[in-house]
């Protein structure tokens, strides 16, 4: 008999400490807490050092969110996580919803499980709702995979499959990356509906930049596009997955 899935919460946090205490205190009592302080200025060191029953790892610097997420999956793993669900530490996702996330992991655990918002219902600025409108246009081309929200930060991450994917992009566009490597490898890619509030200020203290971080998007879009286009779907698998890999 397959061993169940062993879960743990990883909450990437920069600068949110308005919202991050109250996000790992309510993750705490489903799943142990890795906080990963991605180089913030604000109170957030105080608060996570203050927090019981988590563990934090914390970065000298400011690296974004794939070096965030990176350094939770590595100690995931050391501490004997086969499993992490991601959850932005700006309080905009209910951490009541990480029993929904972690019954449909034990369901499908090979499987890659991605939060789905109504972004429009949820009253979210346009400029986020063009961005996600955007990639997931692209994701769908790219993997042929139909997916309504590629942007997500709620997520289950398997850890085995994790470190086999070959992922170039960094900060956000990390995480479309690691989807698409997912499905050009044949891994499953579950939809998990979850809230979104956008009504609080403090919901709306994302760091991804509409600009910025959409120029990266768009560019790792442009080079994955291309792939699809031209390299034969049996080299794209091989090429995307590695042993022991994550680049």
């Amino acid at each position: 008999m397959e061993a169940s899935p062993r879960i743990s919460v990883l909450v990437p946090v920069y600068n949110h400490g308005l919202t991050v205490g109250r996000v790992v205190h309510e993750s705490r009592r489903a799943f142990p807490v890795i906080a990963v302080d991605d180089g913030s200025t604000d109170q957030t060191p105080a608060i996570l050092a203050r927090a019981a029953g988590i563990t934090v790892v914390t970065l000298a610097d400011n690296r974004g969110k794939a070096a965030a997420l990176r350094a939770g999956f590595a100690r995931a793993e050391e501490m004997g996580f086969t499993h992490v669900i991601t959850l932005d530490a700006d309080g905009q996702h209910p951490p009541a919803a990480l029993a929904e996330f972690a019954a449909t992991c034990r369901q499908q655990p090979e499987a890659f499980v991605i939060g789905v918002r109504d972004l429009k219902a949820a009253g979210a600025p346009f400029a986020r709702r063009f961005s996600n409108a955007l990639s997931t246009f692209w994701f769908k081309f790219e993997t042929g995979v139909r997916l309504s929200d590629t942007q997500c930060g709620y997520r289950v991450y398997p850890l085995a499959a994790v470190k086999c994917l070959v992922v170039e992009s960094d900060r956000y566009a990390f995480e479309l990356e690691i989807m698409v490597k997912a499905a050009w490898a044949g891994i499953p890619l579950r939809s998990q509906p979850v809230q979104a509030d956008y009504a609080a200020a403090t919901s709306r203290l994302s760091h991804f930049h509409p600009i910025r971080d959409f120029v990266r998007v768009f560019r790792a879009h442009t080079r994955l596009s291309a792939q699809a286009l031209f390299v034969p779907a049996a080299q794209r698998r091989s090429s995307g997955a590695g042993v022991g890999r994550v680049h």
